[in-house]
């Protein structure tokens, strides 16, 4: 009985204290719990689900906080670096369950005392129970594939009443996608609200964040960027085959600060999905007009925010050109992309990337592509 209440009592404590005394700077691990007020939102009369009732979400995840370890932590306000498992119960008429894996990066814009405005985006993996099928479940259309990308945007006030608890409250955005891999793709949006409590066994103190040595501003002020992407997409045709989307961009940068650039470029696509259906529809009449007319050429702007290794940027383009950019939804477009910097190469500025792009034609997706690149 002894052993036990020692056990019970005085181990807690003692992982407690180790925990506290961990030295400056280090993350600090917390534990989230969130439930979310939303509808399926009817962002396109296209779409023959179940919308506009009120359904709940939930959402567990773990949180690791930043605390000036690396001087970058301090010049982004110490984001939260976070791994989440969502669930939708999106209802019977609505493609059943969406459960969604979601790697998530939250920035703090604001801090005063223990609040905080804080925004977090999210990227991964989505699955949905019931999608699309022709034989199956033909009457559903809004997701074509078990398997998508799951994003999030998340804009909420956090408070923190004592070291180890915080709650946070605010508005939430969540997309299901498979950027047109797979027919019908006009998504799943979910706008509504969300509740979260988080429990960090070590406590957040602000005696244990580090301010950086030197200030954001200063290195290198311009550069470039050039990369290539591919997707894979189904056109027009539910179940039907499967068309490349090659693309290429080149963009020039200024370095706002050590942490942020504007870019300004050009993207081009080549559509082979445009090439087929444009000649098989009688839109094209021959091959090199359906060549010509499957190819996009856009005039782009963005801004990229930097953490440590990893980039998030903003994009949106506008295409330009004649006798190009044929059967394109809409005059512009907006990007999202996740990349990863590798180290300098050969003791030069030189550095591979690579990441995932997810392409929008307002609350469309088009499609997701992989990419590979290089800074200079």
């Amino acid at each position: 009985m002894t052993i036990r209440v020692w056990s019970g009592l005085v181990l807690p404590a003692l992982f407690a204290a180790v925990l506290a005394a961990q030295p400056a700077g280090r993350p600090v691990l917390a534990f989230e719990a969130t439930a979310c007020y939303t509808s399926v939102w009817r962002h396109t009369p296209k779409l023959s689900i179940r919308t506009g009732l009120p359904l709940w979400g939930q959402e567990w995840g773990l949180r690791l906080h930043t605390r000036g370890r690396e001087p970058w932590q301090a010049w982004q306000r110490y984001p939260v670096f976070g791994l989440s498992v969502a669930h939708f119960r999106l209802g019977a008429q609505a493609h059943g369950d969406a459960w969604g894996l979601l790697p998530n990066l939250a920035v703090p814009l604001l801090r005063k005392g223990p609040w905080l405005a804080v925004f977090r985006l999210g990227t991964g993996l989505g699955y949905v129970t019931h999608p699309y099928d022709f034989f199956k479940n033909p009457g559903q259309n809004a997701i074509g594939s078990h398997w998508n990308n799951f994003t999030q945007f998340r804009l909420g006030a956090e408070f923190r009443p004592e070291a180890h608890w915080s709650i946070q409250a605010g508005a939430a955005l969540s997309h299901f996608s498979n950027g047109a891999s797979a027919l019908p793709n006009y998504g799943v949006n979910l706008p509504g609200a969300f509740l979260s409590v988080a429990w960090a066994p070590a406590g957040i103190r602000s005696a244990g964040f580090i301010r950086p040595a030197e200030g954001k501003h200063g290195g290198r002020r311009w550069g470039a960027l050039a990369s290539g992407s591919l997707a894979l997409i189904e056109y027009s045709i539910f179940d039907g085959p499967r068309y490349p989307v090659w693309g290429g961009s080149a963009a020039g940068y200024f370095q706002i600060n050590r942490v942020n650039r504007l870019l300004l470029g050009i993207e081009y696509e080549y559509n082979r999905a445009v090439y087929a259906f444009g000649l098989q529809s009688g839109g094209f009449r021959t091959g090199p007009e359906a060549r010509r007319g499957a190819v996009r050429l856009a005039a782009t702007f963005a801004q990229e925010f930097l953490f440590g290794n990893l980039g998030v940027q903003v994009l949106a383009g506008v295409y330009t050109g004649g006798g190009i950019n044929r059967l394109v939804s809409n005059s512009w477009y907006s990007k999202l992309t996740v990349r990863y910097y590798l180290p300098p190469m050969f003791h030069t500025p030189l550095r591979l990337h690579a990441g995932i792009s997810l392409k929008a034609h307002r609350t469309t997706a088009e499609f997701i592509s992989t990419n590979v690149g290089l800074v200079f």
